[in-house]
């Protein structure tokens, strides 16, 4: 359940098949015609539970000076992956994919707690070596 007690909901939408990978692993596939466009692709075998459990552990990122009822994006571990999902619909419901980029050191310091709880902590400081960038450190 996240903190306002409402269950967040899971939405892949009809058709989208951009972020389904063919491998029982996450993927991050790049671009060959622009190297800097990424797609994070989802395991083949990521149940519809537990993406929804996913979503209800997920680590919510700021809004920035955006005055939102729920949070634009989240950030959850899986098996030591960093996924992001997105809402297009104000919260009610959220896709998400493996990630690449940039994070701030509060999420990233979160998603590791979640990490060492799920036992999968070296296996996420490996994702967070290839695919992350480090931003917002604060003395």
């Amino acid at each position: 359940m996240t903190v306002e007690g409402t269950k967040r909901k899971y939405d892949k939408g009809e058709r989208r098949f951009k972020h389904v990978g063919k491998d029982a692993y996450p993927v991050i596939e790049f671009d060959n015609s622009d190297p800097k466009k990424w797609i994070g692709k989802c395991p083949c075998n990521l149940s519809e539970a537990e993406r929804e459990r996913l979503l209800n552990e997920a680590v919510a990122a700021p809004n920035g000076d955006r005055e939102l009822t729920a949070p634009k994006r989240l950030y959850a571990v899986y098996e030591g992956a960093i996924y992001e999902a997105q809402t297009s619909d104000g919260g009610a419901t959220y896709h998400g994919y493996p990630y690449r980029g940039k994070l701030s050191n509060p999420i990233l310091t979160k998603l590791e707690q979640i990490a060492e709880e799920n036992g999968c902590a070296d296996a996420f400081r490996a994702w967070v070596k290839k695919h992350i960038t480090r931003h917002g450190e604060r003395k």
